[in-house]
């Protein structure tokens, strides 16, 4: 079955504005015309650089920023910094490589932070990293810590330099107090396996808090029609190896 019909479903159900997409190998011109049949106009965005990531928006003021081969940036509306994110695999790629990604991604959020003097700069894709790893958790990484009152302070001072933060709220999904306990299962015979894993993430700076919707955070595991899980409550590799997660940050009152 194609991908795409578990998409437009998900788009329809709902409500999605942005459509982040990493390894999208389908077919996007079919795409979007099944969305068009309910009335869903998505247009591609600008991703020159970054073919690891699709970007289907509805009509916003949005402009690309910085890219390469892990990250696609995305400026809206000329004060929230979208970065879109698929980053080296666990499978193909040490940890120090994937550093260097982040340390790269990093240094350009904070151009961007400093040119369009804006604090709204937000996270979202396959880290191929769970939230506790120190490419998410280092000082020197994107330092997304899981305690938002903690991120209050804006930045922590480590060996005499700041370093600023981010919030990341994907610690609440993981475990089993609730379904699924991640986006991602592994059952290998490493020394250390926690089975399953939170690869796929959104982390956002301490200042769009108030405007993140606590609820609308959730991995997706079925649309009304259809599994995205198999029999065994894991990721349906025919569809996916990884299970989508969504958000919605509320758009300031002008």
């Amino acid at each position: 079955m194609s991908i795409n019909s578990f998409i437009v479903d998900i788009v329809y159900e709902n409500n999605i504005d942005i459509l982040i997409l990493a390894e999208y190998v389908d077919n996007i011109n079919r795409l979007q015309l099944g969305l068009s049949e309910y009335g869903i106009e998505l247009e591609e965005g600008i991703t020159v650089g970054c073919e690891r990531i699709v970007i289907l928006t509805r009509r916003y003021e949005i402009e690309p920023g910085f890219q390469n081969k892990y990250c696609s940036m995305q400026i809206i509306d000329n004060k929230y910094i979208l970065v879109c994110l698929h980053l080296p695999s666990k499978l193909f790629a040490n940890p120090y490589k994937r550093s260097i990604a982040i340390g790269r991604i990093v240094e350009e959020i904070q151009k961007y932070e400093n040119c369009l003097r804006t604090e709204k700069a937000i996270l979202v894709g396959d880290i191929n990293e769970n939230p506790y790893e120190s490419g998410c958790l280092g000082a020197d990484r994107f330092h997304a810590i899981p305690i938002y009152n903690d991120t209050k302070r804006l930045y922590r001072i480590v060996m005499e330099e700041k370093f600023k933060m981010f919030y990341n709220p994907m610690w609440n999904l993981l475990g089993d107090f609730s379904f699924p306990p991640g986006t991602y299962y592994y059952a290998g015979n490493d020394v250390i396996n926690s089975f399953w894993n939170i690869y796929d993430q959104v982390m956002i700076r301490p200042c769009l808090r108030e405007y993140f919707v606590d609820g609308e955070l959730r991995i997706l595991y079925k649309t009304e029609k259809k599994k995205l899980i198999d029999s065994n409550g894991h990721p349906s590799k025919g569809i996916s190896d990884h299970l989508p997660i969504m958000f919605e940050i509320r758009e300031e009152e002008r």
